[in-house]
């Protein structure tokens, strides 16, 4: 670019929420969302020898009761709010890469 031009607000606007897509897709593909989810359902060797031994005892189970309930979740509205913008936008992209490919298919 030239010295004297500047850059239009609105793809200033569209640059800035670019780079927080990539960043909020790096971190969905790079499984922290899922390693959290699976952390909540995960029981430990305690927990598990606890249930078994109930099991043994004939005694009636219940699942929440052996989980571990002093995890604490650190994710807010904007955390969520963004990883349904990333899965989202992903549609999109994924959705029109079908569509140029189909006409890529039609040409050749």
């Amino acid at each position: 670019m030239s010295k004297g031009k500047k850059i239009h607000p609105f793809i200033k606007l569209l640059m800035g929420l670019f780079v927080v897509f990539i960043a909020l897709f790096i971190a969905s593909k790079s499984g922290y969302y899922e390693s959290k989810i699976r952390e909540k359902v995960t029981m430990t060797e305690k927990e598990m020898q606890e249930f078994e031994e109930s099991i043994e005892k004939g005694e009636e189970i219940d699942i929440t009761a052996f989980l571990n309930k002093d995890r604490v979740d650190y994710s807010s509205k904007w955390s969520r709010m963004g990883d349904n913008l990333t899965s989202g936008v992903e549609k999109m992209v994924a959705s029109g890469m079908e569509i140029i490919t189909d006409i890529f298919k039609s040409l050749f």
